[in-house]
């Protein structure tokens, strides 16, 4: 009875490895070399495996094989067979009986057998891993160690067969808890991915919000020279007098959605508040950057002329204040107050037109000096 317990220990024994591994990588910044380290520790499980034998009545050497079954379920076959590496190198050194034969059929084969299942949506975490899979692949090794049995042995006893369903049972059994875990830990940073991304994501339209825009503009402004554009919607208020402030989110919504379609692929569109948009520029160019602005207000323009329900309304429009650091670790906060100035100046000039921030003459001969 005693002999039962062993497998059981095994498989025990592995739950708590991959426990441990699942906690030191959501500890550590690994995702460069996430491959290394999952095969390298595949490996290491399954030599503990190894030192843990089973006896001879099951049909098995030990347990080695388990972990090959995660890392090609997880990562594909290339990991897999990296994985394979160390406990076949410590079969060879340790002068096993068939080490070869051991080799192909208790790592080898399970990691193309596991590997056929692979998703690459499994790894990044993003798609929960089937539980059924466990049944699955250890239904392919047992028919696969029975088919084999019969082949070298050319008869096939029941209690051979009997024992192999107990190794089924206890294989499948361990695989499924390590599944369980597996997926547990990826919905735990589903969630804080969801939670970090509403903190800092504006729920109506979907675009950053403010609270993330300062430490990336921040950042960006210490490495180069940035241009800062303050968006706002011309007639805001009377279109949401006319039709309602549902009408008027969906506007929003709306001009958010193009304005991220318009913007250059390097720059970064956030809401600032209300009916205010920031965008942090990459082109610092005096007379480029007018014109990046213009085609902005040109497009909004064009695309946003209203008649809702038969009902006029102000054309919707946007007015842009920009402003352009002479330097980089100008600062943010300064720079953000300039390009406010000169959307000031857009709006009593006639709105739907970007303007530049220009120093007061004196101010400039100061600083020039």
């Amino acid at each position: 009875m005693n002999e039962y317990l062993i497998p059981l220990t095994s498989a025990c024994t592995l739950v708590t490895l991959n426990y441990l591994a699942l906690k030191v990588h959501s500890k550590m910044l690994i995702d460069s070399h996430e491959h290394l380290f999952a095969s390298l520790l595949t490996g290491l499980a399954s030599i503990i495996m190894m030192l843990v034998p089973l006896p001879e009545t099951f049909g098995l050497i030990d347990l080695r094989s388990l972990p090959i079954f995660m890392a090609g379920l997880r990562y594909g076959l290339p990991v897999a067979l990296f994985s394979t590496l160390l406990p076949a190198g410590t079969s060879i050194i340790s002068q096993e009986n068939q080490a070869w034969f051991i080799i192909a059929q208790d790592l080898i084969a399970p990691a193309f057998i596991s590997s056929f299942f692979h998703n690459k949506e499994y790894r990044n975490g993003f798609l929960d891993i089937p539980i059924r899979l466990a049944l699955q692949i250890c239904g392919f090794v047992f028919i696969m160690r029975i088919l084999t049995h019969s082949l070298l042995e050319r008869s096939l006893s029941w209690s051979y067969t009997l024992d192999q369903l107990f190794m089924f049972a206890i294989t499948s059994a361990t695989l499924f808890m390590i599944i369980i875990m597996v997926n547990d830990e990826n919905n735990n940073w589903r969630l804080q991915r969801k939670l970090e991304m509403q903190a800092n994501q504006d729920g109506l339209t979907k675009l950053p919000n403010l609270r993330s825009f300062m430490p990336i503009a921040q950042s960006t402004l210490h490495k180069r020279k940035v241009s800062i554009m303050m968006i706002d919607l011309d007639n805001f208020k009377l279109y949401n007098d006319r039709f309602g402030h549902l009408e008027g989110d969906q506007l929003l919504q709306e001009v958010s959605s193009v304005l991220r379609h318009l913007i250059h692929e390097q720059d970064y569109l956030a809401r600032y508040g209300g009916e205010e948009f920031i965008l942090l520029c990459t082109e610092t160019d005096p007379a480029r950057v007018l014109s990046y602005g213009q085609t902005l207000c040109t497009s909004i323009a064009e695309l946003f002329l209203y008649k809702k329900n038969g009902l006029e309304a102000a054309p919707i429009s946007i007015s842009i204040g920009i402003s352009t650091a002479e330097s980089p670790h100008m600062d943010l906060k300064t720079l953000i107050s300039e390009a406010d100035h000169a959307l000031y100046q857009s709006k009593h000039t006639g709105k739907n037109r970007p303007t530049l921030f220009k120093q007061p003459q004196g101010i400039a001969q100061k600083m020039n000096a």
